[in-house]
């Protein structure tokens, strides 16, 4: 078995069908299960359990991608991160500066938000939508039963290189959330940074992280505000949320080249905090994105300013309020419990 074999998959037993929740067993290239007799291949050393691809391309051509990732440029997080945009016609040149810049300050950011989580030596973490294993490498710092999720091979192919390079062991897998391969209540830590915007259903998926949750386990979620009156973070256009769908459309493919968020969920708090009540999450924090900057000075000047006032904006006390419903971005901690805050209203952290 290679080294990516040994640092991707370390749970040979654990996994289960995505589709009939029977046990699966481990084969030389494949997992198989024994009751619905469907086989999910392990490529470039991840365990690919996608029953359906994300909605950009076909399990084919997002394999494809992925294998170009692995094959055709050296193996280094920088030059895989940097092809990656060159192979992605529809994202423009200037949001594909703001991407990658917001790929390698993900370390620095999920330390700040795993502080709030409150990772514990003796935690099961999983990081929803892991893509290129930000928070992977904050939470090995405090753990290590470390794993990583994401419907998109190709992220994950970076993300492990980026994870070798660090040193850092984690088990990687591809799957969609609302089809996970791992069985109910295993996590007592789970993290989702700005995952409910690329989910095919928001409800689905939280019901599908409430089932991963263990008893008292808590959820950490942060995601860009439908209802934000600045620069909406994937498009840097204002308060495009207000605009009616075709409408927003249009303008965002006129202004940008692209519509960039033809797939995306436009999210609130709100929203959110009243379908988790129903399923059992509730609200234990809830706050303006907290956001750290890393030293090395990756997003462009202009908004490296931006974020530095957005910071101390967010540190007072009635601006705070504000932004938790108005500003760009939102991070809230729910918990699973039948006896945690639901009749104590939410603690504003």
């Amino acid at each position: 078995m290679s080294e990516c074999d040994r640092m991707s998959i370390r749970d040979d037993g654990l996994f289960v069908c995505p589709q009939c929740r029977d046990r699966l067993t481990k084969q030389p290239d494949n997992y198989l299960c024994s009751d619905c007799k469907r086989e999910y291949p392990i490529i470039f050393g991840i365990a690919d359990f996608r029953i359906r691809s994300d909605p950009y391309l076909s399990l084919q051509e997002e394999r494809a991608k992925a294998k170009r990732l692995a094959t055709e440029i050296e193996q280094s997080f920088s030059a895989m991160l940097d092809y990656y945009y060159e192979i992605t016609d529809d994202v423009p040149p200037v949001l594909a500066t703001r991407y990658k810049a917001y790929h390698y300050n993900g370390p620095k950011q999920a330390r700040q938000s795993l502080a709030r989580l409150g990772i514990a030596s003796d935690d099961v973490v999983l990081d929803v939508g892991c893509g290129t294993g930000g928070a992977l490498i904050a939470a090995a710092e405090n753990c290590s039963h470390i794993y990583g999720m994401d419907i998109a091979l190709r992220w994950l192919v970076i993300c492990q290189q980026r994870l070798k390079e660090q040193g850092i062991t984690a088990t990687l897998v591809c799957a969609d959330i609302e089809a996970s391969p791992f069985p109910d209540e295993y996590f007592s830590k789970i993290t989702a940074t700005d995952l409910l915007e690329n989910v095919y259903s928001v409800d689905k998926t939280l019901v599908a992280l409430g089932r991963l949750l263990k008893a008292d386990g808590k959820l950490w979620l942060a995601g860009s505000n439908k209802f934000c009156l600045g620069p909406h973070p994937s498009t840097r256009l204002w308060a495009i949320g207000y605009f009616p769908g075709k409408l927003r459309s249009r303008l965002v493919k006129r202004l940008r080249g692209v519509d960039s968020l033809r797939f995306i969920n436009l999210i609130s708090p709100g929203r959110i905090i009243r379908y988790a009540k129903r399923i059992g999450l509730y609200t234990h924090t809830l706050s303006p994105r907290m956001v750290a900057l890393d030293e090395d000075g990756h997003y462009p000047a202009i908004d490296r300013l931006l974020i530095k006032t957005y910071v101390v904006v967010a540190r007072l006390p009635l601006l705070r309020q504000l932004l938790i419903w108005v500003g760009p971005a939102f991070e809230m901690i729910l918990r699973k419990s039948p006896y945690s805050m639901e009749s104590k209203g939410v603690d504003q952290a």
